[in-house]
């Protein structure tokens, strides 16, 4: 007789990471139903569509659950000794022939949702040491982190906007009620964002599109795509004109006040306006309001990161926050302080990790120690000693996910050996010797450990397995371990106590727990295993935990894991700078050399010629890059990968709406269905992010069949980068599109 069990986790699937309620049948491995927590402490029982995706994907009968091999076109399921071993010794031969560059490594973002696995994703970049590293940050994320690494001296102490708290939001380049917040953790963006209305505030958004979001604000502002570094310096010119710098508690501790006034003086609203198509009188008047507010949040996310100058326009964000006051200030922009502690200050003035390399073909600095993804395709067709002899894809899909995707296909030929950690055979993995399948997020446990450091309340919330997985199974941090373990002449339990033992000699390092006995560590922690006894260590040297005794309320994992619906940490508090700042001396240099020569770059955008049509990108809450696209609840409905156009354009191209275009760019052309959308501003058009199903050779049968779409990173120039990070430029790329048809 089957038994129904309730288990409280939360969502694995987007950074909002929402309290859920699963009904379970553990005796058939069923997930009965999927609803929202209503005691969960940040999401009080909301949930979005993608809330069921992760039962869908442990279901999905095409997901990979064994080691496969490639022979020839076809697969064979092998056991794991078997392709552990094979993998381990080849990968040590190329490594002892052709050094470690030799190999290369792809990490794609869904590893940010698995807590063991960012754990041990450190060790595995260590000891592989390999300076081919790239990964899906250089295609999104790496302009905040830089700008908050030249700020901060953390990469990612990231401000989040303080929406329970602020009467004047401005969003730039985000779409929360789509992505539920990325980077300021909110479940329910749409109602944080009603609540600001209903008490008397006002949301204003700023895109080249007309967005979900923009359709919830007060006012929304068309600007065009890859101009925002513009009129944030322009904003910055006139809180120096108009006298409006108030700086506040953090005064005393910022640097460079005089030089980026100076700077700032050729960015009038006047000179930035053809440019970026807002009028002085709207840019006066936004930044009027801003300073009227009480307590206004600017906030700018990935359209901002995505393009030409986008570490400049993230710089630009905090700057103008911290101008007038709104850093680390209730309802600004403030710190989240996880209870595992990443975002604490070690006591030591951060190495900036920038440029310690540079990639073979075209010489690109690393940064955090990958290099641009946007030269992955270069780099694989290098040849003699510069060649790379394998590729390690984990939790990737590169042929569809980074610019030029079509070069990485063919580049990936010219490798010798390909290995992918990955559960499905997708547009990447197709081209595998072996495919190592990981447990799914239902057969482990999770703690909600990156996502905590940027969300609107602080809080703890660890989430345990579900089902137990088939014999056999193996974590993808236990497969790390495992490859580790072969290619150095190790035992996993040897690298599993070095990888404890490097963290415990490194906490205690901190005066804090000077008082603490390494063996009291050990014991304390002994009952818990691999992950889950480093994450005991991390909350128990957090800012709550108990620090081995010292503090007999603090937390511990058996008290979270004891807390099925979380625990509460409280809102986001002000005035954690300049404790937080991991700079040389506690203080905010507001320029960097790195900054100051993109400043003249962007000051030589102003002479452009405006394009007659440029791309962007979109999300859609049932997509997740192109991770969704073989779960049939999600891929049915209406075609989600079109080309939205404004009307205006496309009766300039004859273009009929529902009929097909031909989009181009430098790099390629796409036929693609078009969709009129008098939201688009006159002058954009948007293909979203994901798609491109059409690979001979895949085993996904529902993203083929039902959602094939186009891959809108085929018509990406992958030598066009954001010059000081290295991040790819997806938005605002110059394209053309003529009629194919109408209908």
């Amino acid at each position: 007789m089957s038994t129904k069990d309730i288990i409280y986790r939360s969502c694995p699937t987007c950074e909002a990471s929402c309290g859920l309620t699963l009904e379970v049948d553990r005796d058939r491995g069923d997930i009965l139903s999927i609803k929202g927590d209503a005691e969960d402490t940040r999401s009080n029982g909301y949930v979005c569509a993608k809330s069921q995706a992760f039962a869908h994907i442990h279901s999905d009968p095409e997901r990979l659950r064994r080691p496969v091999k490639r022979i020839g076109d076809d697969w064979i399921e092998v056991e794991w000794d078997e392709a552990l071993t094979d993998i381990a010794a080849r990968l040590k031969d190329i490594r002892e022939l052709h050094g470690k560059d030799a190999i290369a490594m792809y990490y794609g973002n869904p590893n940010g949702h698995n807590f063991h696995t960012q754990i041990y994703t450190q060790l595995f970049i260590q000891m592989l040491d390999t300076e081919r590293f790239f990964s899906a940050g250089s295609v999104d994320q790496q302009p905040k982190n830089l700008s908050s690494d030249l700020l901060y001296g953390n990469p990612w102490l990231f401000p989040v906007p303080d929406l329970t708290r602020t009467d004047f939001f401005v969003c730039m380049g985000g779409n929360p009620l789509v992505s539920q917040g990325s980077l300021l953790g909110a479940p329910d963006a749409a109602a944080h964002l009603a609540d600001i209305r209903k008490r008397g505030g006002k949301v204003v958004v700023l895109d080249p599109r007309h967005t979900e979001t923009a359709q919830a604000a007060d006012q929304h502002l068309f600007i065009r795509p890859g101009t925002d570094a513009l009129l944030l310096f322009a904003w910055v010119n006139q809180l120096f004109v108009q006298g409006l710098v108030a700086i506040g508690p953090l005064g005393d501790c910022v640097d460079g006040l005089e030089r980026l006034e100076a700077l700032a003086r050729p960015f009038t609203p006047e000179a930035i306006a053809e440019r970026t198509g807002i009028k002085p009188a709207d840019l006066l008047a936004l930044v009027a309001d801003f300073n009227a507010a009480d307590s206004p949040s600017l906030y700018g996310r990935i359209g901002l990161c995505t393009q030409a100058f986008g570490t400049l326009a993230s710089w630009l964000i905090d700057v103008v926050n911290l101008l007038q006051g709104r850093l680390d200030a209730e309802g600004g922009a403030m710190f989240a302080r996880p209870a595992t502690g990443q975002n604490e200050n070690t006591g030591e003035p951060a190495e900036l990790m920038h440029g310690r390399w540079h990639s073979r073909a075209r010489g690109l600095p690393e940064y955090m120690s990958m290099l641009p993804a946007s030269c992955m395709a270069e780099e694989l067709e290098c040849s003699g000693e510069d060649a790379v002899h394998a590729l390690i894809t984990v939790a990737g899909n590169p042929v569809l996910s980074v610019p030029n995707g079509k070069r990485i296909d063919a580049a990936l030929d010219n490798v010798g050996f390909v290995v992918a950690l990955d559960i499905y055979i997708n547009e990447t993995t197709r081209h595998a010797d072996y495919i190592l399948p990981s447990t799914t997020q239902l057969e482990h446990s999770n703690y909600d450990f990156l996502f905590s450091a940027f969300a609107q309340r602080n809080f703890a919330r660890y989430s345990p397995r579900v089902f137990k997985p088939a014999p056999g199974s193996l974590d993808q941090y236990a497969i790390f371990v495992e490859l580790l373990s072969r290619m150095n002449g190790l035992q996993a339990s040897e690298l599993n106590e070095m990888l404890f033992e490097g963290m415990l000699e490194t906490v205690l390092k901190a005066p804090a727990l000077e008082h603490v006995d390494a063996s009291a560590v050990r014991e304390a922690t002994a009952h818990h295993h691999n992950g889950e006894r480093l994450l005991d260590i991390l909350l128990r040297i957090g800012p709550y935990g108990d620090r081995f005794g010292e503090a007999r309320d603090g937390l511990t994992l058996d008290k979270v894991m004891a807390s099925p619906h979380g625990i509460d940490l409280g809102p986001l508090q002000a005035g954690v700078l300049p404790d937080m700042l991991r700079t040389k001396g506690g203080r905010i240099s507001l320029l960097h050399p790195l900054l100051e020569a993109d400043i003249v770059r962007l000051h030589d955008s102003l002479s452009f010629k405006v394009p007659e049509l440029v791309l962007i990108g979109r999300r859609h809450i049932r997509d997740m890059n192109s991770w969704l696209h073989n779960l049939s609840n999600y891929a049915r409905g209406k075609n989600r990968c079109t080309l939205m156009i404004n009307p205006a354009d496309a009766r300039a191209r004859n273009l009929m709406d529902g009929g097909e275009a031909k989009i181009g760019s430098t790099v390629g052309e796409l036929i693609v269905p078009v969709e009129f959308n008098d939201g688009l501003m006159p002058g954009v058009v948007s293909l979203p992010h994901g798609f491109g199903h059409r690979y001979r050779g895949t085993r996904q049968s529902v993203a083929t069949d039902m959602l094939p779409g186009v891959s809108a990173n085929d018509l990406i120039d992958d030598q066009a980068l954001d010059i000081p990070s290295g991040t790819s430029v997806v938005n605002g790329v110059p394209v053309s599109v003529t009629a194919i048809n109408s209908v």
